[in-house]
C-alpha cells in the first residue's frame, strides 16, 4: 500500500512560514509606529494578509502570537489579543463571501474599527483606568470639560476614528500584497486547508444547515463542548491562580513593609525626635534642617516602594498616637509634629506591647483607610533600649474578593485570544475534519441511493462520490474509502440487474405476443390488430396524463405494464370454439352466450398465470383488461355489469381501443367506417359505453391515431 503524507501535515508545514512572515510583520509595524509614538498600531497588516490567504484559523494564530511576542516590550500587550481574532475573522468573512466590492471592502473596515475600538477603549478602562494614548485623553477632556459621559462618549468615538485609519490602511496594504500573488496560487493556498475536494460556499452553507429537526450538528457540540472547557479551566485554574497570587503578594508585601519599617528604624535618634515633639511646628515650615533631611529621607524612601501607601513614624502614648514623620500627602501640607491621633478601634489591643517598645508581628489590618499589611519597628535610645517611638509601613492590599475579581478580569482578557485560537481549532477541526468530509459523503450518498432506478445517474453518482476524495487518515477515511468500494459494486450489480432485467422484459414481451398471435390466428382478424389496440391504449393514457386526470394510478410503471400486456386482453378467446369467432353471420343466441364468457375465461388463464409466477405484478393489468373491456360506464356491459370507475382503468382504456379498431378494420362479417365516422361513434358513447375521461383524452389525440392507421394498415 502506498503511504502518504496526511493532508493536514501538508498544510501546517507550508503555512508555518507565512504565520512567521506576518507575525514578524506585525511585531516590525508596532515597534515602528510606537518608535515614532504614533496614536496608531499597524499590527493587523499580517494579521488581515493571512486571512485573506488563508483563513481564518491561520489569522486568528498570527494575531494571538504577535501579542505574545509584543508582551516582551509591553506587558498590557497580551490583555488585547482578542482584537486581533476579532480582525481575522472579520476578514475572512470578507474574502469568503462570493462577491466582492468596494462597498464590502469599506464595511469591513467600518466593523473592524467600530468592533476593535469600543472593544480596545473598554479593556483600555479596565487595565488602564483611562485611554492608552495621551492625545486621546487630552483631546476628549477638551472636548467634554467636566462632563464624565461626554469624555467617555469623545474617547469612544476618538478610538473608533483612530482604529478606522489604522484598519483602513492596513487592510489596502494587506490587499495590495494579496493581489500581488497569483490567482492560481491564492486558490491553491486558500483550499490547502481541505481534507477533501473544496466544497463551495453553497455547499458549506447546505452542508451545516442540513439537520433533522430536534438534533444538534457536531459543529455545535464541538463549540458547546470546547467553551464549557475553557470556562471551566478559566474558572479553575483563575481561581486557584488567583488565591495563590493574593497569597504571594500579601507574603511579599509582609516582607517588604517588615524590612522597610527595620531599616527606617535604624536611621533616627531618639533625642532629636523628643526635640521635634517639643517644638510641636507645622511639617510644612518646620524649619529643622535635620528634621527637613529626615522627612525628605523618609518621602524618597515611600517612593522606591510604589505598593507603600503610608509611611510615617509615631510616639505612642496611652491617650494616642503623636506625629513625629508621616509622609501622606495631606499630613504634609497641614499636618503638625505632635499631632494627636485616636487610636483604631483594631489598634487598641497592641496599645500595651507598643508602649513597653516591643517588636510587634506584622499585621493585616482593616481600618476606615482600607485594608493595610502594617509593620511597627521599634526605635531604640542610646542605650539600645526599645522606646514607644516606632516607624509605621502600611501597604494596601485591596480585599480578596475584590482582589479577585480584578485578577479573573485581567486573567480572562489575557487569555481570551488563546481561547479564542483554541476555539477556532476546534471549529475547524470538526468542520474540515468531521462535519464537511461526513456531509459530503452523506450527500454523496443520497445522490447514489435517489440514481437507483436510473444507470446513469447512478454512474455519475458513483463518479461524484469518487471525486470527494477524503483523506482525513482516520476512521472517516476508512469509512469513505469502504462506501466508495461499495458504491461501485452497487453501481455493477445494478447495472447486470438491469441487463437480466431487459433480458426478461424482452422474453416476456415475446411471450405475450406469441400467446396474442395464438389468440389472433384463431380468429380471421387483421395481425396488426394487437398493434394499432396497443398504440391506442398508450395515447389514450398519454392524453389523460397532460390532461392531468387520474394522475394518482397513471405512474411510469403502470403505463409501461399496461401497455405491454395489452395484447393479451382478448387471450380468453381461445376457450371459444373457431366456429363461433369466424361465423361470417350473426351469432344466435346461444352462440352470443358463448362468445361472453371469454371474458371470464381470460380472467382465469391469466389469475393462473399470476399464481403461477410470483411477483409477476405486470400481469394483473394485463388480468385487468381481460375480464373487464367489456363493461360498460353505465353498468350495461358484461359479463359483471360493473360500472363508473369500479371499472378498471386500463379495461375502460382498451374498451374504447378494442371498439374504434373493431369500427374502423374489415372484418368477414362487416365493413369499416372511416376514422371521423368512428370517432363520432365513441363521442357520442362518452358517459354510457366510455369513460368520459378516456373518450376526451382519446379525441384530442385524432391527429395521432390516424398516423397509426397510416402506419399499421390492414394486410
Amino acid at each position: 500500500m502506498k503511504l502518504r503524507l496526511p493532508k493536514i501535515n501538508k498544510y501546517i508545514f507550508s503555512l508555518i512560514p507565512w504565520i512567521i512572515i506576518c507575525t514578524a510583520a506585525n511585531v516590525f509595524m508596532l515597534r515602528f509606529s510606537g518608535y515614532l509614538n504614533l496614536p496608531l498600531y499597524f499590527d493587523a497588516v499580517g494579521t488581515i494578509l493571512i486571512s485573506f490567504v488563508w483563513g481564518y484559523l491561520p489569522g486568528i494564530t498570527v494575531a494571538v502570537l504577535t501579542n505574545v511576542i509584543y508582551s516582551f516590550f509591553d506587558a498590557n500587550s497580551l490583555y488585547f489579543a482578542l482584537l486581533g481574532v476579532i480582525i481575522a475573522i472579520r476578514a475572512d468573512r470578507y474574502m469568503y463571501g462570493a462577491k466582492k466590492s468596494v462597498g464590502k471592502f469599506i464595511l469591513m473596515i467600518v466593523d473592524m474599527a467600530i468592533l476593535t475600538g469600543g472593544i480596545g477603549v473598554l479593556f483600555q478602562w479596565i487595565i488602564l483606568g483611562k485611554p492608552q494614548f495621551a492625545y486621546v485623553s487630552d483631546t476628549a477632556g477638551i472636548m467634554a470639560g467636566d462632563n464624565n459621559a461626554a469624555f467617555i462618549a469623545g474617547a469612544l468615538l476618538l478610538t473608533i476614528g483612530l482604529n478606522a485609519v489604522d484598519k483602513g490602511i492596513s487592510s489596502i496594504l494587506s490587499i495590495f500584497i494579496y493581489h500581488i500573488i497569483p490567482e492560481k496560487d491564492r486558490e491553491k493556498l486558500w483550499n490547502s486547508g481541505w481534507r477533501q475536494s473544496p466544497l463551495s460556499n453553497s455547499e458549506v452553507k447546505e452542508i451545516t444547515a442540513n439537520k433533522k429537526d430536534g438534533t444538534t450538528s457536531i459543529r455545535v457540540n464541538m463549540s458547546f463542548i470546547l467553551m464549557f472547557v475553557a470556562i471551566i479551566l478559566s474558572l479553575v485554574l483563575g481561581g486557584v491562580s488567583a488565591r495563590i497570587n493574593y497569597e504571594e503578594a500579601k507574603k511579599d508585601g509582609r516582607k517588604t513593609a517588615s524590612n522597610v519599617s527595620a531599616y527606617a528604624a535604624t536611621l533616627f535618634n531618639t533625642e532629636s525626635l523628643d526635640e521635634y515633639l517639643a517644638d510641636g511646628a507645622r511639617i510644612s515650615s518646620y524649619s529643622n534642617e535635620e528634621y527637613r533631611n529626615s522627612n525628605t529621607m523618609l518621602a524618597n524612601l515611600r517612593k522606591t516602594f510604589p505598593n507603600i501607601e503610608y509611611l510615617y513614624l509615631y510616639q505612642i502614648r496611652e491617650d494616642g498616637c503623636y506625629i513625629v514623620f508621616d509622609t501622606d500627602r495631606e499630613a504634609q501640607e497641614r499636618g503638625f509634629v505632635g499631632e494627636r491621633l485616636e487610636f483604631d478601634d483594631d489598634f487598641l489591643a497592641l496599645v500595651p506591647s507598643l508602649l513597653k517598645g516591643e517588636r510587634i508581628d506584622v499585621q493585616e489590618v482593616q481600618s476606615r483607610y482600607g485594608y493595610f499589611i502594617t509593620a511597627y519597628e521599634p526605635i531604640s535610645d542610646p542605650d539600645g533600649n526599645s522606646t514607644s517611638y516606632y516607624v509605621g509601613v502600611d501597604i494596601a492590599i485591596d480585599n480578596y474578593s475584590k482582589y479577585i475579581r480584578t485578577y479573573i478580569v485581567k486573567m480572562a482578557l489575557t487569555f481570551s485570544g488563546f481561547f479564542a485560537m483554541i476555539l477556532a481549532y476546534g471549529l475547524w477541526m470538526s468542520n474540515h475534519g468531521l462535519v464537511f468530509p461526513i456531509g459530503a459523503l452523506n450527500k454523496g450518498i443520497e445522490e447514489l441511493v435517489s440514481g437507483l432506478d436510473n444507470q446513469e445517474k447512478l454512474d455519475e453518482s458513483v463518479k461524484n462520490l469518487e471525486k470527494i476524495d477524503i483523506q482525513t487518515n482516520d476512521e472517516i477515511e476508512t469509512l469513505y474509502d469502504s462506501l466508495r468500494e461499495l458504491a461501485n459494486t452497487v453501481a455493477e450489480q445494478m447495472r447486470s440487474i438491469r441487463i437480466l432485467a431487459r433480458s426478461n422484459e424482452k422474453i416476456q414481451k415475446g411471450l405475450i405476443v406469441i400467446m396474442a398471435d395464438i389468440v389472433e390466428n384463431q380468429s380471421m382478424n387483421s395481425k396488426t390488430h394487437i398493434q394499432r389496440t396497443t398504440a391506442y391504449v398508450r395515447i389514450i393514457m398519454d392524453g389523460l396524463r397532460r390532461k392531468g386526470y387520474y394522475s394518482e394510478k397513471l405512474t411510469d410503471k403502470y403505463m409501461s405494464d399496461v401497455e405491454m400486456t395489452s395484447p393479451l386482453y382478448d387471450i380468453g378467446k381461445i376457450k371459444i370454439p373457431e366456429s363461433i369467432i369466424n361465423k361470417p353471420g350473426r351469432l344466435n343466441n346461444e352462440e352470443w352466450e358463448i362468445m361472453m364468457t371469454h371474458p371470464k375465461e381470460g380472467k382465469k388463464i391469466l389469475d393462473n398465470a399470476i399464481n403461477t409466477v410470483e411477483g409477476e405484478t405486470y400481469l394483473k393489468e394485463a388480468r385487468n383488461m381481460a375480464a373487464y373491456h367489456h363493461e360498460n360506464w353505465d353498468g350495461t356491459g358484461y359479463p359483471y355489469g360493473y360500472h363508473g370507475e369500479v371499472i378498471p382503468l386500463s379495461a375502460r382504456i382498451m374498451a374504447i381501443a378494442d371498439t374504434f379498431d373493431e369500427l374502423t378494420a374489415p372484418r368477414i362479417y362487416k365493413k369499416p367506417v372511416s376514422p371521423q365516422e368512428a370517432m363520432e361513434i365513441i363521442k357520442d358513447e362518452s358517459g354510457k359505453k366510455f369513460d368520459p375521461k378516456c373518450v376526451e383524452a382519446f379525441v384530442d389525440s385524432f391527429t395521432e391515431i390516424k398516423n397509426v392507421l397510416r402506419k399499421f394498415p390492414d394486410e
